[in-house]
Parts: structure tokens; C-alpha cells; sequence
């Protein structure tokens, strides 16, 4: 066949009303909404067709910040292995075949899941810091608040080792730890923070962070307005201590989860750019700067069955993430819920990241999504509902007062209990008769602190990811 032909070829074009008029005809008399609307588990409407928004106008990003990542996004690696001597093979390894970031994650904190580097051994900040010296890549600090003291032992360590040259996000979060039912005492951030801007680091020091709400069963807009709280907390705590709104701003990094809902995750990530936008004009701040997204794969998606089909939806997750603009991306292994993971698990991670920057070229294209009607509606319709949840969650005094009267967990809970129940590959859906082995470097420890929010593993339990 000559290829000639297909130049004459084509679809008449169809306007919006056309379209729909075709559509109808296929549904032969079936009722259009209920047949082709569907609804996000917030509520929200998502409609088969969207006219392309025009005059849209890309959100930013902060991805310079990285040392030798070029254009894109942080590709951070978890250095959670108690063992040290081990730690520290796995993060080498990790640095020379492509990441750019390291979290040095400790037992206890929300973002451990059961694994993590024990609190006392602090020596692991010392070679940390002496590699980071020698090639400075970016480190983010995932601790509980009780362990608030780690953050300047790891300052100190990298200062004296000469590492000023690295990003450092030391994630202080005294409202994860109280979700969690630890100690959380909010005050003693300020003076702690101070501390650690008084070394000079470039990236950031304090941590608005959704995850353990989503961990738990929040739904997106939820999981932005525990975010969006939390800044909120933040500002007037460090407005009473004499700083500008600009600095919070600046010294505060977000974080969220990224789980397979692929539409849903990018417009969960360019929301919340929206309302650090819109919270920064608030405070009167004339040019409002990006803020720094931290995204994480979703935790309460990863299924114990079948875990290899983990690793499909730790690809859509970080392509939504990569694609939404986010600063800094963490992958959890495809077998983390089954125990401490080993070196092919680790590298899958790290290369699930690398493949879609170097060979779909993800972070060549800033917010890819800007002008997509779908995505442009969605966005909105998910910052205006999670400003709502926001806007209630401060008429009661603010996001300490609901953590402490037990409003936020009893909201996260109604939104598990009201998840609707899906079919999970692998797990519900076409199961495996025989599981295959898998290999881990040991079991995890107790993930949840009794008392707070509890990250249950959905899946496994058959119920909605």
C-alpha cells in the first residue's frame, strides 16, 4: 500500500456538541451521565470529554536546585537499612547508577513503613556526610518529631565535612508526628528551625506533609488540606516568633503521595501549587515563588500478592508525578510491604525514575498538562474542594486543635470507610494460584504508633487502593 493515500484521509472535524451527539447514539438510550460521568472518591466530576483550555499558563517548578540533575526532577533513593555497613553499599551503589537524592529514613518516623535506620545510630551521618562532600547530591531527613535532634546532628556532621554545597531538607513536621499519635510538641520547632537556617544549607527545613493522611485512606482533596493546614500552623507559629511569611514560604517543602490514579495524581500535585500560590497571596507576598513538591509513591497501594504488578503502579505513579512537575521523587520498592527490600528491588526503584528521565525525556516539558481540559478542570475542582476542608479545618482553631480533638482522624476514616471498593490486579483480580518467591533482607518492624492514624495496607486487605 502506497503511505500517498493517507494524506486525503482523516475524521471530518466534530465539534463538543457533535461529539456528544455521536456518543449518545452509541449509548442507545442509556442515560449519559450515569453511563460516561464517573466520580473522584472526593466527589468530584470527571466527564469523558473536555474542550482544550486556552491561555493556560505552565506552574513552575524549583527543579535547579540539584547538583548534576540538569532539568529534572530529584531521583531520591531510601537509605533505610539498619544495618550500616550495608546502608552504606546500598547508597554508594545508588549514587553511582543515578540518584541524585537520598532520605535517610529513621524507624518511627511515618515515612519508615516498618523499616528505617535505628535513632541512636548517628554515626551514619558522618560518611553521609563525607560523600556528600566529595560530590554533593541532595539529602532529605524523614524522623519523627521526637528525634528533632537528628536534625542538627546531621547539620553539624555536613558542615564540618565541608558539604555546604548540598540541598538539605530537613523535614521538621511536628503535626505528622501528632497524626501518629507521637510527641509533636509544635513550639519547639521554631527555635530548632532557626537553628538549622543559621548553617546555611540551600533547600529546606520545615515539611508540610500529606502522606500518612493518605496513607490512612484520605482522599486527595483531604490529603492538599492537610497539607494546606499545616503551612497555615507554620506561618502563625513563626509570624508570633518575629519571620516574614516569605521566609516560611521559602524554608518549606511539600510533600504528598503519588499512588495509579494517573489523572488524579497530576492534578493532585498542580492543586497543590495552586494553593501555595494562592496562600502566598494571602500574606501579601507580591511575587509568590514555586514551592518545593516533594512526592513519594503511595505506600497503601503496594500489594503483599502478587507484588511484582507493584511495580507497574510505581510507573504511572512517578510518571504523574514526574509529569505534574514535582521537585523531588521518592519510589518505595515493589516489595517493601513484604519486608526490608534487596538490591534488585532497590534498583528497580531507582531505574523506574532514571528510564522515564533519560529515555521518555518526562522532564523535558514543563507541566506537559497545562491547556488539557480534563486536567485543567480537575485541578481546579480538587483545590477548591480541599480550600473548603482547609477553610473548616481553621474555623476550628486550626490544624493542632483537630489533630488534638480527634477531628482530622475521624475525617481520614470516614473517607476509608466511604472508599469505593475497586478491583485490585493480582490481589482480587485474576490472583495468582501459586505466589512466586521473592527475596527480602529482613521483616519489618511495627509500622504504626498506637493511638494515631493507622497506614493500613489496603489492598491486602481487599479493600479500595
Amino acid at each position: 500500500m502506497d503511505a500517498s493515500i493517507l494524506k486525503d484521509a482523516g475524521f471530518a472535524p466534530v465539534d463538543e456538541a457533535g461529539w456528544r451527539k455521536l456518543a449518545e447514539k452509541a449509548l442507545k438510550g442509556a442515560d449519559f451521565d450515569a453511563t460516561l460521568v464517573s466520580r473522584s472518591d472526593d466527589g468530584l466530576e470527571i466527564r469523558p470529554i473536555y474542550t482544550r483550555r486556552d491561555g493556560a499558563v505552565p506552574l513552575a517548578h524549583s527543579h535547579a536546585a540539584t547538583p548534576h540533575a540538569g532539568d529534572a526532577w530529584t531521583v531520591n533513593q531510601r537509605r533505610d537499612d539498619a544495618d550500616l555497613a550495608r546502608a552504606r553499599a546500598q547508597m554508594a551503589d545508588d549514587l553511582e547508577n543515578g540518584a541524585t537524592g537520598i532520605a535517610l529514613t529513621f524507624r518511627g518516623s511515618a515515612a519508615a513503613h516498618g523499616a528505617g535506620i535505628m535513632a541512636g545510630d548517628e554515626t551514619a551521618f558522618r560518611k553521609t556526610a563525607a560523600s556528600c562532600a566529595a560530590a554533593p547530591f541532595s539529602l532529605r531527613l524523614e524522623a519523627g518529631f521526637a528525634d528533632r535532634v537528628l536534625a542538627t546532628t546531621l547539620a553539624r556532621a555536613l558542615a564540618e565535612a565541608g558539604a555546604e554545597k548540598a540541598p538539605v531538607h530537613f523535614g521538621l513536621d511536628p503535626f505528622t508526628s501528632a497524626l501518629a499519635g507521637a510527641y509533636s510538641e509544635t513550639r519547639e520547632s521554631v527555635a530548632l528551625a532557626k537553628t538549622l537556617i543559621g548553617f546555611g544549607f540551600s533547600g529546606t527545613v520545615l515539611n508540610a506533609d500529606g502522606r500518612l493522611a493518605h496513607n490512612a485512606g484520605a482522599g486527595e482533596a483531604l490529603e492538599l488540606a492537610v497539607v494546606a493546614a499545616a503551612l497555615a500552623e507554620n506561618l502563625r507559629l513563626f509570624d508570633a516568633a518575629g519571620m516574614a511569611p516569605e521566609a516560611v514560604f521559602a524554608m518549606t517543602s511539600l510533600s504528598l503521595a503519588a499512588d495509579q490514579d494517573q489523572f488524579l495524581t497530576i492534578a493532585k500535585c498542580r492543586a497543590a501549587r495552586l494553593i501555595h500560590a494562592k496562600m502566598q497571596a494571602a500574606c501579601g507576598i507580591s511575587e509568590p515563588k514555586p514551592a518545593h513538591l516533594h512526592v513519594e509513591t503511595s505506600w497503601r497501594m503496594l500489594t503483599k500478592r502478587d507484588p511484582e504488578t507493584n511495580i507497574l503502579r510505581n510507573t504511572i505513579a512517578v510518571f504523574s508525578a514526574g509529569t505534574a512537575g514535582a521537585d523531588e521523587i521518592t519510589v518505595l520498592p515493589h516489595t517493601l510491604a513484604l519486608g526490608l527490600p534487596d538490591p534488585l528491588a532497590r534498583r528497580i526503584a531507582r531505574n523506574t525514575q532514571i528510564v522515564l528521565i533519560t529515555e521518555s525525556n518526562l522532564a523535558h516539558v514543563a507541566d506537559p498538562a497545562a491547556g488539557a481540559g480534563g486536567i485543567e478542570a480537575l485541578t481546579e475542582a480538587l483545590a477548591e474542594k480541599a480550600w473548603e476542608i482547609f477553610a473548616g479545618i481553621e474555623k476550628t482553631g486550626g490544624l493542632s486543635a483537630a489533630i488534638a480533638s480527634g477531628d482530622i482522624k475521624a475525617m481520614v476514616e470516614a473517607a476509608r470507610a466511604a472508599r469505593t471498593r475497586k478491583p485490585i490486579v493480582g490481589t482480587t483480580l485474576f490472583p495468582l494460584k501459586t505466589e512466586r518467591p521473592l527475596t527480602v533482607l529482613g521483616p519489618l518492624a511495627e509500622a504504626a504508633a498506637p493511638g494515631g492514624l493507622r497506614a493500613v495496607l489496603l489492598a491486602d486487605l481487599a479493600e479500595v487502593v
